[in-house]
């Protein structure tokens, strides 16, 4: 019984010794975070801020080179979050910018207006997308305030009046084209199951992949049948 006490009592003043290690640890670990943060603060011009993960990675690879574990040039200095640029870009994608789209505008000369606006950034891209959502002779033309964070095919939607909707299909083990134009048509993805059928039969799809499918419309029946069947 008194051995049983006694381990009893030397067990109990280890954890004690080790959590006031650990805690110890912990306080010079923060002070030592402190420390960088202010360093880097009074040789920047802006407010930056380190994360406590780029912290612990950064004394970790100080103790690893200390002990020639690693060598210092193998090592990343470590990385700030400047808040300002982060405030910076936001502030960017919340401004707007103003567009007219004259008359008889078509799709080649919207998109050199969306492009000198800094709207899209690809043409070629922005025409593939066109041709996707089928609005092509959909342009409304008018003077439009944009903001630069939208996508791309958000700011299509509003230049050509469409309703953008995200369907999430789910397509059983098996199904079949006619099972999936069912469900597709069921949910409003579609407006024709055979139209969808035939489509696959001429794309040579008779099997998809099963799971939950997140679709974008508008969108071709050719792409809503290439996307069912990609994992």
């Amino acid at each position: 019984m008194n051995n049983f006490n006694r381990g009893k009592l030397f067990f109990i003043k280890f954890l004690q010794i080790l959590l006031s290690i650990l805690f110890f640890l912990a306080l010079v670990f923060i002070i030592k975070w402190r420390i960088d943060s202010l360093y880097l603060n009074s040789i920047s011009s802006r407010k930056v801020q380190i994360s406590i993960i780029d912290e612990f990675t950064n004394t970790a690879n100080e103790i690893f080179i200390a002990t020639g574990l690693k060598d210092e040039k193998s090592v990343k200095p470590i990385v700030a979050l400047d808040e300002s640029k982060e405030k910076e870009k936001k502030e960017s994608d919340n401004t707007t910018t103003k567009i007219t789209v004259p008359e008889g505008t078509n799709v080649d000369e919207l998109g050199e207006i969306l492009m000198s606006k800094g709207l899209i950034k690809d043409l070629n891209a922005y025409k593939t997308l066109v041709d996707d959502m089928q609005i092509g002779n959909k342009i409304v033309p008018g003077t439009y305030d944009l903001n630069k964070g939208l996508k791309v095919r958000e700011v299509l939607a509003k230049i050509s009046n469409t309703n953008l909707k995200t369907y999430n299909i789910n397509i059983d083990t098996g199904a079949t084209p006619a099972d999936v134009a069912k469900t597709l048509m069921e949910n409003g993805v579609i407006v024709s199951q055979q139209a969808f059928v035939d489509s696959c039969n001429n794309l040579g799809v008779t099997a998809f992949a099963p799971g939950t499918h997140e679709i974008l419309m508008p969108s071709k029946v050719a792409n809503i049948i290439k996307s069912l069947t990609k994992n």
